[in-house]
């Protein structure tokens, strides 16, 4: 019973499969559409002497109509318009694009919507040297500071438009961070030019920063420090027989350095006269910290031996 039902007028069936089929493909394939799409615009061919220094659209609206089909799978950024700037001169220069600078599939057609130019200020580029300063950012650790920095080169030359070019006297490398630095250091950086249209030239975009760091130099007053008496040949009196000390150097060392560690000494000579005053030496037991007596120099005189005692 399905069976004859299913085949009843087998051929009326086939032949209207056919005809819905063939309307469908007439349909859709005859059918036309319109889109506006955004044209990527690029150029080349800029010459070495020129740069750009106004802000250039690079894009443009164009129509496109044509069959449904082939224009569903059109992509506007597989449709790029090249400019050939090669014969570009100082000042406003407008370039027309057209619809024949439109390179469309087969059926397509395209109409480009205003504004249809693009515009181009050009200026005259020039080179000119000049110095390189490091630019830090963080701070190094507690108890230390940056004692100095070297760029190699310390001057470079730097390309671009004549009316930024010549206001710039100086250029700043890329932040280089010192957070928690405790060691000096050597680091490669880049160049940094807020200068939109001047740029570093060829193999000059990058230096070399050394950075020195050290520990954070104090001073430190040590009160009442006694004097000792070296080749003494008799009973003398130093006045005054105590000093201050004060002592400057890395924060570190003056921090370990105890008062007891301190030599503080008048020498007398081996022979001849006593000098009524000789200078206070002091000795360290390290390096790098710098010393000096309050008062630099005692006076010295003589003892009977009965006040030796």
């Amino acid at each position: 019973m399905i069976k004859d039902l299913l085949f009843r007028n087998i051929s009326l069936k086939i032949l209207s499969f056919f005809f819905a089929v063939s309307l469908w493909l007439f349909v859709n394939l005859k059918a036309t559409a319109e889109n506006t799409l955004h044209i990527p615009v690029r150029w080349e061919s800029l010459p070495s002497f020129l740069a750009i220094t106004n802000e250039v659209n690079d894009s443009v609206r164009v129509r496109v109509a044509g069959p449904r089909r082939i224009l569903s799978n059109l992509e506007a950024n597989r449709l790029p318009v090249t400019l050939d700037l090669s014969d570009g001169k100082v000042g406003l220069s407008n370039y027309q694009i057209n619809e024949k600078m439109i390179h469309l599939p087969p059926g397509l057609t395209a109409t480009v919507l205003p504004p249809d130019t693009i515009q181009f200020k050009f200026e005259l580029t020039v080179t000119k040297g000049v110095e390189v300063r490091p630019r830090f950012s963080g701070e190094p650790a507690e108890g230390h500071v940056v004692e100095g920095a070297e760029v190699v080169p310390n001057r470079v030359e730097i390309v671009g438009a004549q009316s930024e070019v010549q206001g710039i006297s100086q250029v700043d490398t890329e932040a280089i961070d010192l957070t928690e630095r405790r060691e000096s250091f050597e680091m490669k950086v880049k160049i940094a030019l807020d200068q939109p249209h001047a740029w570093p030239s060829t193999g000059q975009g990058e230096v070399e920063v050394r950075v020195a760091i050290a520990e954070e130099t104090v001073q430190k007053l040590l009160k009442q420090i006694s004097l000792k008496v070296k080749n003494a040949r008799g009973p003398v009196r130093l006045e005054p027989p105590r000093i201050d000390v004060i002592l400057e150097g890395p924060a570190g060392k003056i921090d370990s350095l105890q008062p007891d560690q301190i030599e503080a000494s008048v020498v007398l000579p081996r022979e001849g006269p006593l000098p009524e005053s000789l200078p206070v030496r002091i000795q360290l037991p390290v390096d790098g910290i710098w010393a000096k007596s309050n008062p630099e120099q005692v006076e010295v005189k003589a003892l009977p031996p009965k006040d030796s005692e």
